[in-house]
């Protein structure tokens, strides 16, 4: 099988070194595309790192799974997290994993200086990717397409759906109730 395609992206404050120690990290399970720092970015608090898996189709998501839940992995999120978790000017860095499932763009969000956090995020990687995964395979998803933010929840160590944001004409935002299994839409509010 061909491996998935990963392009990272790391923001200014990261050395050349460093740059090259997470790129071999990954290096050996995925087909590395690109690697650049992010220079400027329009959004308020960009990602210090980003790590974009592509489009994952049913075929290429047992592989990716098969990665996240690996020996190998294991050994990624140590060397990497040592390397992500340091503090930049001052700020907690924010690590950003990203790929789209069937129409999905999801982003998967981790703020934290603590390297046990950030571990911890690389080792929840998988369960959130299969939870996103099979909320886009209900029938009772109220939308086809959407952007889903997903952020680590340092208090349980694990990922939790912010929201979901659909950009269309009509702009609609969501939030899921991990309780009951369902979406509220919360904008636009109707008058």
């Amino acid at each position: 099988m061909e491996r998935l395609p990963l392009t990272i992206a790391l923001d200014q404050n990261f050395s050349e070194k460093e740059l090259r120690k997470v790129t071999e990290a990954f290096g050996r399970a995925f087909d590395i595309k690109d690697r650049v720092y992010m220079l400027k970015t329009s959004e308020e608090n960009p990602p210090t790192a980003v790590f974009s898996f592509g489009q994952v189709s049913t075929e290429k998501l047992p592989y990716l799974l098969g990665v996240m839940k690996s020996d190998y992995w294991r050994r990624v999120k140590k060397d990497v997290s040592k390397i992500l978790s340091k503090r930049r000017r001052g700020e907690d860095p924010m690590i950003s994993f990203e790929c789209t499932l069937e129409g999905f763009s999801v982003k998967l969000r981790c703020r934290s200086s603590d390297r046990k956090v950030v571990e911890a995020a690389f080792e929840r990687l998988d369960s959130a990717v299969e939870n996103i995964w099979s909320l886009t395979r209900r029938e009772d998803i109220p939308f086809k397409k959407a952007q889903v933010y997903v952020g680590f929840h340092e208090p349980t160590m694990n990922y939790r759906i912010d929201r979901a944001v659909i950009l269309t004409p009509e702009f609609s935002e969501y939030e899921y109730d991990e309780k009951n299994g369902k979406w509220s839409k919360i904008s636009p509010v109707k008058n």
